[in-house]
């Protein structure tokens, strides 16, 4: 059934199925970089802090603060950059919750985290929708909760009442006083604070900010998209905190990034790109309460990428150089079978295996690996996963970061190695992501990187013979695209801190190719 026909320039209908629910498609052909759709957030709220017993979100404006040395908002007592601050005023951000939280107004400086749970201003700044502006709170319930799912014992339903509900209810809402409650929420309940967790937890998207800080904001329309392991659009958010217009921050703005036929789904993910077939499908059921069946999770090679395959070590007496991959990677119990014998293994062998070498990797990356550490690991995992397995894709992004910067790893040998890589990268991230929807970072590392391996070969190379000169040029050229590929690939994220960081970075780069590049040129005429 559609409920939008496209018209007035809308490119997209919202249909409904009984197995997607609503969902969008395009009603007209969609080339990249056309607008799918713009919106402001109907409410957001921040994430706590990493840390939060060294550092706190103003409830203001969500830039960090000492959680020790600290202001305070006068009324309620919350962490605050400054009295100042104009967002302690603003009913978009601490206004009105001000009033709710001021029910519990004193101040601690031990078990801040427990004291303080931002993770719970969403929540609470939902149902006060109710008050501040009916329309909104009407279009709020109208989102999925998936309450079926979120029953009493369930993993999510505990925690949410312990981190959330309990917390709101016990510490605030039932200190209100009539006057004040009724004023602000006069519809508040224990069921509803678990309705509203369903809700964020269904639909929320989450915004970067500058210096580090997370938001969790919730979007009517954009919520109805459909989610792909192959995504086609992207979205990108306002996020200076002075726009043109106060209420246009955090505006939420939809492209189309690959080709959109007319009647073709209009799709976004709602995961990681770089995770293996199983693990983003286990993801989706956990936070989304659906199974991915998408082209990518339906095919054991992943678009040919082999991002989940295995080494088969053979039958402990013959040697095998096959691969292990699901016999259907849509059910939770398949067996992984050998391309080139007919040795098999169950899924939970594989999932053991494959979370104790996540574990090793996560652990390596979390202290920072030296080369020899990385390349230890890469040795050993290697054994038993395919070269792609999205493992081993972490292990070399970090390896490819590292070869070429220190003066023991800047052989021609090493370089060699390091432009391979890249390029195994960069076209298993390109058939992953042709659009840059959701790997535009480690798609502009990577083509950085092998810009600046190729810049050290052509520099370790001194020979100007008329014959080596034919080979200089197109390394030249070559290192030439990559850069400005790097570059276009950060389009889009620029206004993000870490997009800004790395498009800087490279641009650095590129300023001095130029000149380089000039010079060298002019050699080889």
């Amino acid at each position: 059934m559609a409920l939008c026909n496209g018209v007035n320039g809308i490119p997209y209908e919202v249909r409904t199925s009984g197995e997607l629910g609503r969902y969008l498609v395009a009603a007209r052909d969609l080339t990249p970089g056309d607008l799918v759709l713009t919106e402001r957030p109907l409410v957001f709220g921040p994430k706590a802090m990493p840390n939060p017993e060294a550092s706190m979100p103003c409830v203001g404006c969500y830039k960090p603060v000492s959680t020790d040395v600290g202001e305070r908002c006068f009324r309620c007592g919350w962490p605050v950059c400054s009295g100042n601050c104009p967002g302690l005023t603003d009913p978009r951000h601490h206004g009105v919750e001000c009033h709710i939280l001021s029910a519990r107004p004193e101040c601690v400086l031990s078990n801040m985290a427990d004291y303080y749970r931002h993770d719970a201003l969403l929540s609470l700044r939902c149902i006060l929708l109710q008050k501040t502006d009916l329309k909104l709170w009407e279009k709020l319930l109208e989102m999925q909760s998936h309450m079926e799912c979120r029953i009493p014992g369930s993993e999510t339903y505990d925690e949410a009442n312990e981190y959330i509900v309990e917390y709101l209810m016990n510490n605030f809402i039932s200190k209100l006083q009539d006057e004040i409650k009724n004023k602000y929420m006069p519809e508040v309940s224990s069921a509803l604070i678990h309705r509203i967790c369903g809700i964020i937890d269904t639909n929320a998207l989450e915004i970067r900010l500058s210096e580090g800080t997370e938001l969790l904001a919730l979007y009517t329309n954009t919520c109805i998209m459909e989610h792909s392991c192959i995504p086609n659009t992207k979205h990108t958010f306002i996020l200076q905190q002075s726009p043109k217009n106060r209420n246009d921050l955090y505006r939420i703005t939809v492209k189309v990034v690959v080709p959109v036929q007319k009647e073709h789904h209009i799709t976004t993910m709602y995961t990681h790109a770089l995770w293996g077939t199983q693990a983003r499908r286990q993801h989706l059921k956990d936070t989304k309460y659906f199974a991915c069946k998408c082209t990518r999770c339906s095919d054991p090679t992943e678009l040919g990428t082999y991002l989940s395959a295995m080494k088969c070590l053979g039958d402990g007496n013959k040697v095998c150089d096959g691969i292990h991959l699901p016999e259907d990677p849509l059910d939770d119990e398949t067996e992984w079978a050998c391309n080139k014998c007919p040795i098999k293994i169950n899924n939970s062998q594989v999932n053991m295996l494959i979370t104790q070498m996540g574990e090793e990797v996560e652990n390596v990356q979390m202290v920072g690996g030296s080369v020899l550490i990385l390349e230890s690991l890469l040795c050993r995992l290697s054994t038993f996963l395919h070269p792609n397995h999205y493992h081993l894709y972490t292990i070399k992004h970090s390896l490819i970061q590292l070869y070429g910067r220190q003066s023991s790893y800047m052989s021609i040998e090493i370089l060699e190695k390091k432009i391979k890589m890249c390029k195994d990268l960069i076209l298993i991230t390109k058939t992953l992501d042709p659009g840059n929807a959701r790997l535009s970072l480690y798609n502009a590392v990577l083509h950085h990187e092998l810009h600046s391996a190729l810049v050290l070969k052509l520099k370790a190379n001194i020979d100007c013979s008329k014959k080596n000169i034919d080979n200089i040029v197109p390394i030249l050229t070559e290192a030439k695209s990559a850069i400005e590929i790097a570059l276009e690939s950060l389009k889009d994220d620029i206004d993000e801190t870490s997009g800004k960081k790395l498009f800087e970075v490279i641009k650095r780069s590129k300023t001095s190719f130029d000149k380089y590049y000039k010079k060298r040129m002019l050699h080889c005429k």
